[in-house]
């Protein structure tokens, strides 16, 4: 292959998960805006029946769908790849109809268990009307179980066929849509109708069922004028199409590790969420402090630290159908040029942010949420900004392992991660305090991080030396930036705490000022060249360029 033919594969493969990227962080940063009124609505002692619920919910919605979509992603990737599209359209059909009879059986599930794990959920120090409320989160959200496995469905298939574009587009029009039912119905029911604060969060968790039912409604619409061309190749097919039972079994076989993976990929909030209150008053913490903190750590540290998240996710997604077929034309110098693009690209992007999310904490987390309990949010702040680089980095290497085949090791990896923070939990909230609970997410991420990376290097001989040769032109360029908020604060230009408006607009050239610092650093060291196969003003005269074209239009 040509060098050119090279960069437009790298290019090709980056570009489509920065696209995915794109529209998981516009969804990412609405979920991160509808936080401030949203806390104002529900206030934040709510706030740990909320960020509860979403997370039994997220683990039983992998659950219920089993990994299913990046399987069908791949599967679906494997035989367009073929032109094999009545396999293509098998797979999809099969997808959807074991996606929604999951879907089904979990929601039940969920709404019958919903006592049981509030209770253990609050501990025994709870009262009887914070389980009840707990309970009933959980059988609100359950409703949603019912209709997001179908969207995912939607979205396996069109990933595996790269279309990620309408992949962005529908995280961006569930999250709009979400937010809007939420806030909408938040500020009905609470500030018009005079209920409680807690009807804010009863609106908030079922608003996820609604932006995913708008997200399905968007895509039938979609099938109509992309799902005729696929068809029409299927019967102008003279093969046919794989048997049925053979494509469920590599379904199945491909997806279930993917449940596994995430099941132990989800512990860390697990923990938190199950352990961090009960352990927290044992060691002394009152109840009420513990439930606040929960909240904190949670919800609005969670959502601050989704901002890098979305490259993982992002990227997990775009990578599957690349190293798929990859793989399966055994081009193993492209499988090894998108593993060491993608951590590459990554990197590059999130650890500026959640260096500055760590160093400007405490304004970071006062223009988001006000002076309430600023000190609490500073110092779990400025900890979760570790702990986002490491969770932003462990789904790419899990979704690399997966879809090369190291399901096994994979999933054992995940186990260890799981143990280490298992056996870590307790000791480090006795000796650091409720900062413990974000300590010992970020040593189980670490390790598994480190163990996928060793055996993908042993077993197709991938070279890291790049990668941390980039890794510390980035830290010594993000010290540069932080050499500029030191002399914005040497020279008096203190960040304020008593306005959040104005206080957004002083971060704002912080964040501007060091932003260009560190691209201007990382250009005299030539990383962009290295990573993007581009200079910085190439890629600006290219993003802006589009811009203008669009604009005359």
């Amino acid at each position: 292959m040509t060098e050119s033919g090279k960069k437009r594969i790298k290019q090709s493969f980056i570009m489509g998960s920065l696209t995915s990227s794109a529209g998981i962080f516009i969804a990412k940063a609405l979920g991160l805006l509808y936080v401030v009124p949203f806390t104002s609505l529900a206030t934040e002692n709510n706030m740990i029946f909320y960020s509860s619920a979403y997370t039994f919910y997220s683990v039983l919605l992998q659950i219920c769908t089993a990994g299913l979509p990046y399987a069908t992603a791949a599967i679906v990737a494997k035989y367009a790849d073929r032109d094999d599209w009545k396999s293509v359209i098998l797979v999809r059909k099969l997808s959807t109809a074991i996606l929604c009879l999951s879907g089904f059986i979990m929601a039940v599930f969920f709404m019958l268990m919903s006592g049981p794990l509030a209770s253990r959920v609050l501990g025994a120090s709870a009262t009887a009307a914070d389980i009840d409320t707990m309970k009933k989160t959980f059988i609100i959200l359950a409703l949603a179980l019912f209709i997001v496995p179908l969207l995912s469905s939607y979205r396996g298939f069109y990933q595996g066929l790269k279309d990620l574009k309408v992949y962005a587009s529908t995280q961006v029009l569930e999250q709009l849509a979400r937010v809007i039912f939420l806030l909408g119905m938040g500020w009905i029911t609470v500030r018009l109708l005079k209920m409680d604060n807690i009807w804010a969060v009863y609106m908030a968790v079922l608003s996820t069922g609604f932006g995913a039912l708008i997200g399905v409604l968007y895509y039938v619409h979609y099938d109509k004028r992309h799902y005729g061309p696929i068809a029409r190749s299927a019967r102008a097919q003279e093969t046919d199409a794989v048997d049925r039972n053979t494509l469920i079994l590599e379904i199945f076989a491909f997806g279930l590790p993917y449940l596994l993976s995430t099941i132990f990929g989800n512990s860390q909030t697990i923990i938190n969420t199950r352990f961090f209150v009960p352990v927290t008053t044992s060691l002394g913490l009152n109840y009420d402090t513990a439930k606040l903190l929960s909240g904190i750590i949670q919800v609005q540290c969670d959502k601050l630290t989704s901002i890098p998240q979305v490259l993982g996710i992002g990227f997990s997604a775009g990578i599957v159908p690349y190293m798929t077929i990859a793989l399966e034309n055994n081009n193993l110098v492209e499988l090894r040029k998108n593993i060491t693009d993608c951590l590459g690209t990554v990197l590059f992007i999130a650890v500026p942010v959640c260096f500055c999310m760590s160093v400007l904490a405490r304004p970071v987390y006062y223009v988001m949420y006000g002076g309430r309990n600023l000190d609490y949010g500073e110092i779990c702040l400025m900890y979760a900004g570790l702990l986002a680089l490491v969770t932003t980095i462990t789904p790419i290497c899990s979704s690399m392992m997966m879809t090369i085949r190291l399901r096994k090791e994979s999933i054992v990896y995940l186990c260890v991660g799981f143990i280490v923070k298992c056996v870590s939990f307790y000791p480090l909230i006795r000796y650091f305090g409720y900062i413990g609970a974000i300590l010992s997410s970020v040593l189980c991420s670490a390790t598994i991080i480190f163990l996928d990376l060793s055996k993908i290097k042993n077993k197709f001989d991938v070279t890291y030396g790049g990668v941390w040769v980039r890794l510390f032109k980035m830290i010594i360029a993000c010290i540069c930036m932080n050499a500029v908020f030191a002399v914005f604060k040497l020279i008096g230009f203190q960040i304020s705490e008593t306005s959040r408006v104005v206080a957004l607009g002083q971060l704002a050239v912080y964040g501007i000022c060091g932003v260009l610092m560190y691209l201007y650093v990382s250009s005299l060291m030539k990383l962009p060249q290295a990573i993007f196969g581009k200079s910085m003003k190439e890629i600006l005269q290219a993003v802006f360029g589009r811009f203008l074209r669009r604009g005359k239009r």
